[in-house]
């Protein structure tokens, strides 16, 4: 981001002070929870790096709780470095001796490697989002109990005069940036998946393409056993004839009702007993892999035309939401979730919600372990084996008591407890569901759930409720 640009959204906030009641760190993004009911959120990026103040702000995605000592800190001023893009944060709290204690908190807004440093009022290091070591950096280290020291660089910056409408039309450069994380970044973002997703599979495809080959190659082989049983057969009769380094050998086929003679082609480097036992080999394997063989031939025919239609639906943008991809995705695992993402039974609700419905222990365990998102509602069964019920919040929309009801009575439906009344069921949201380590599919904890006993419900029953 342009220091004009960051220096601009300071002065905006040169007034803004509020207590911190929590302190956030997610992927790319620090965000201080403002009793206030507003948050101060410092984006953290490779791609760019700014800060914006946001009302009612929505967690992106599952975070975790840092720095537990700015709880009730009063933020008191934020500021920019004359000489570079270093925005401070001047925190003060009063202790149980009423005495005042100080922290500033140091945002290094510069891409591609941005960093939070948090240091007391000697400007000792306390913590920080990114630590580097001498063996990281030998000019410049940032760890616990080092007197913090700014980023050496040939950054000059260029003062511009800034002024409203800025380029999506905002009137405020606070609006422009928040107009940036929710719009830009998610459409880069999206992009970067597509890009990712699109090699993935074209390496998958490769990959499945070369697998068939060897699968026809080993076919051919495998429809040539009465050849290698023939050849097996003819050298255990001769093999006094055979000696060591002869090309081939012909011979009467004893197994041909007509006893045409055969040529036997020999491995030069191999003792007669050897080529024997290779032509042994080969005729049980055609023998016994011909069924496998072409079992898996049908199989990858059926892969190839599944990453095919992928790839076409990565380019027109239609791929359904598969859950979250990793840093680097590989064919096969998108192959596999898309497929599952295909046999969930879904139904659309609004704009706001949908019911999504997992039938088997993979199908529970992707939908509840990788497509829902932290602010979802999770149901089950309690007591008895059932499907896993996910309530999607599209909107991060907090549901109604009788879209929760529903969900509880189709969750008791898709259970063992379908013909049976008063079914008790558990419902929490999905940031509260674990899976433990080395469990079977579909098994997983929960807690700060609640119980409610349910009507069971078939999903027909529950659309006819719906319209």
């Amino acid at each position: 981001m342009k220091y004009s640009f960051l220096k601009q959204w300071t002065l905006e906030m040169i007034n803004y002070q509020s207590v911190v009641e929590s302190v956030w760190l997610f992927p790319e993004l620090l965000v201080f929870q403002n009793k206030d009911k507003k948050a101060l959120c410092i984006v953290l990026s490779k791609r760019d790096t700014f800060m914006f103040l946001q009302n009612n702000f929505s967690p992106p995605q599952e975070g975790k709780k840092i720095w537990q000592q700015l709880t009730n800190c009063h933020l008191t001023g934020i500021s920019l470095a004359e000489n570079d893009r270093l925005a401070y944060l001047e925190l003060q709290q009063r202790d149980i001796y009423q005495q005042n204690k100080k922290y500033l908190l140091i945002a290094e807004l510069m891409p591609p490697q941005p960093n939070a440093v948090l240091v007391d009022a000697e400007m000792k290091i306390l913590d920080a989002i990114h630590k580097y070591s001498y063996a990281d950096n030998p000019q410049r280290q940032i760890l616990s109990g080092l007197i913090y020291t700014p980023p050496k660089t040939s950054f000059q910056p260029i003062i511009e005069e800034v002024t409203p409408p800025y380029p999506d039309g905002s009137s405020s450069c606070n609006d422009y940036f928040i107009y940036l994380y929710y719009n830009k970044f998610k459409q880069e973002e999206e992009a970067e998946n597509r890009q990712k997703t699109n090699t993935a599979l074209k390496k998958e495809l490769q990959k499945l393409q070369k697998k068939k080959e060897t699968l026809l190659q080993d076919l051919k082989n495998a429809e040539k056993a009465d050849f290698w049983l023939a050849c097996a057969e003819c050298l255990k009769t001769n093999l006094h004839n055979i000696k060591t380094g002869m090309q081939s050998f012909t011979a009467i086929n004893y197994l041909d009702p007509a006893l045409k003679t055969i040529e036997i082609p020999l491995q030069t480097d191999k003792s007669p007993q050897e080529n024997l036992h290779l032509y042994l080999k080969k005729y049980h394997k055609a023998k016994n892999g011909l069924q496998i063989i072409t079992k898996n031939l049908a199989q990858t025919e059926k892969d190839i035309e599944n990453v095919k239609e992928l790839l076409v639906k990565v380019e027109k943008g239609e791929l359904p939401d598969i859950g979250k991809l990793p840093s680097k995705p590989t064919g096969r695992k998108i192959v596999h979730n898309a497929i599952l993402a295909d046999k969930l039974l879904k139904l659309k609700i609004n704009d706001d919600f949908q019911i999504i419905i997992g039938r088997r222990a993979k199908e529970n365990d992707y939908l509840t372990t990788q497509l829902a998102r932290p602010y979802d509602y999770w149901f089950h069964c309690r007591i008895y084996h059932g499907s896993h019920i996910v309530l999607k919040c599209l909107k991060k929309t907090e549901p109604g008591p009788y879209l929760i009801e529903l969900c509880c009575n189709l969750a008791a439906w898709f259970s063992k407890a379908k013909f049976s009344a008063n079914v008790p069921v558990d419902y929490t949201q999905i940031r509260y569901v674990r899976k433990p380590r080395k469990s079977p599919p579909g098994l997983v904890t929960y807690t700060n759930f609640k119980s409610v006993y349910a009507t069971p419900m078939s999903l027909k029953e529950v659309r006819e409720k719906l319209s």
